[in-house]
């Protein structure tokens, strides 16, 4: 009897330990998790007043959630989301969050120094963007632990509080909100790309260019289409088109990190463009890459320093010159940027009123319509991402067999 009873004695203790044990490690859900945290107090509420969103959580696999923190909603009156929040528009709103949302959980600690990945996001709606799988944000990871979010309009935020834990996911706090991406005519301006946007006009395709999904632009940069000045200007609209299509691979969104030396890609053309690299510098045909990885509502868009002649293919770099030769044999470098008085008034010229946009410094919009705008942007958009230093992330390898939710009294399964 005594040995029965102490065995029933080590068992009480026993189960009390991993009680305890249990209660020290216990993950809590996201509402619960939500509540805790102080500087998470708006986003909380807005995912209160727009339960939608957690209807689009995916039921096994995990989430990343990308939250803002009170700070980073302090500053939307000055960011291009203004618009949308003043007028608490739910469908802006829920698709804006929605891109903070990463398919599969992903802690900041698996990360390593290196190259950039690209995370697809439930950002899938039609109105907002047309690239497989959901639209993405570039993730990197710079040296001393510092992690970059870089959504569009190369919009780079920062993880403030990394890997906190709730069943079936993980939070990452950011500094400020993501930017979904806008289409081409949105971008150029804030990346110095008007010569290419006035040729895209000139051309009749900017229609096209915008509207087909899976893309991906090489565009030579104002001072490439200066640099050529006749030999470009001069040109037929078919003989100027066959060369914009040169700069085009319809049906591929291919990132940085698939700029392989050796890689060859098919363009709209017809003709091949090949990938280039001498030391730390990456060639598409003989034009060196400036910025990369520029995140648009249907693909992604790299600048070049130098245009591409698809009468040239072959056409290779010399890695001892700083600047590439022309390889249009009558380039002569003209007076005034050409093709730019092709651009719409209503696409480019000044204006006092901002009601049209997001905010009055160039706006988002699902449609992706141009604000009236004159926002020629800032040289520093045009460094490349590259330069802080990039990251590869991997998957956490913890799944959830769903997500429970409890968020102002009421619990849902997810």
């Amino acid at each position: 009897m005594k040995c029965q009873s102490w065995i029933a004695a080590i068992a009480t203790v026993a189960s009390l330990y991993i009680s305890g044990t249990r209660a020290q490690t216990e993950i809590p859900d996201l509402g619960t998790l939500l509540a805790g945290q102080k500087n998470l107090t708006t986003f909380y509420g807005l995912i209160q007043k727009y339960p939608n969103i957690l209807l689009s959580l995916p039921s096994t696999n995990g989430v990343t959630i990308l939250a803002p923190n009170n700070d980073a909603f302090d500053k939307i009156p000055y960011s291009e989301l203004k618009s949308a929040f003043e007028k608490n528009d739910q469908d802006l709103i829920t698709n804006i969050l929605q891109y903070h949302i990463l398919t599969g959980p992903r802690t900041a600690a698996q990360l390593n120094p290196g190259d950039s990945t690209f995370i697809p996001t439930l950002l899938t709606s039609p109105a907002w963007t047309s690239v497989k799988g959901g639209q993405r944000v570039e993730n990197i990871k710079q040296n001393g632990d510092v992690v970059i979010f870089v959504s569009g309009r190369g919009t780079h935020t920062t993880v403030t509080q990394k890997d906190l834990m709730f069943t079936g996911g993980v939070i990452q706090v950011l500094d400020s909100l993501l930017i979904p991406p806008a289409n081409l005519t949105d971008t150029f301006a804030a990346f110095n790309l008007t010569a290419y946007e006035g040729a895209l006009y000139q051309t009749k395709k900017t229609d096209p260019y915008t509207k087909t999904a899976n893309s991906t632009f090489f565009v030579p940069d104002n001072d490439a289409f200066q640099a050529l000045g006749p030999a470009i200007s001069d040109m037929t609209t078919e003989q100027l088109a066959a060369v914009l299509d040169y700069h085009t691979i319809p049906g591929q969104v291919i990132y940085s990190t698939s700029l392989t030396n050796g890689s060859v890609f098919t363009t709209a053309q017809g003709g091949n463009i090949t990938v280039r690299q001498a030391g730390n510098t990456l060639y598409i045909n003989s034009a060196p890459l400036g910025a990369t990885d520029i995140l648009l509502k249907n693909g992604v868009l790299h600048v070049l320093q130098n245009v591409l002649n698809p009468a040239g293919p072959g056409a290779t770099p010399n890695p001892q010159i700083g600047e590439q030769g022309e390889v249009f044999a009558s380039a002569s470098k003209a007076q005034s940027l050409p093709f730019t008085s092709a651009i719409p008034c209503t696409s480019a010229c000044p204006t006092t009123s901002t009601s049209a946009s997001m905010s009055g410094s160039g706006g988002v919009t699902a449609g992706g319509s141009r604000p009236t705008s004159t926002g020629k942007g800032a040289a520093g958009a045009m460094s490349s991402s590259k330069a802080l230093g990039v990251a590869m992330a991997r998957e956490t390898g913890f799944g959830a067999a769903g997500l429970m939710v409890a968020l102002g009294g009421a619990v849902m399964m997810i």
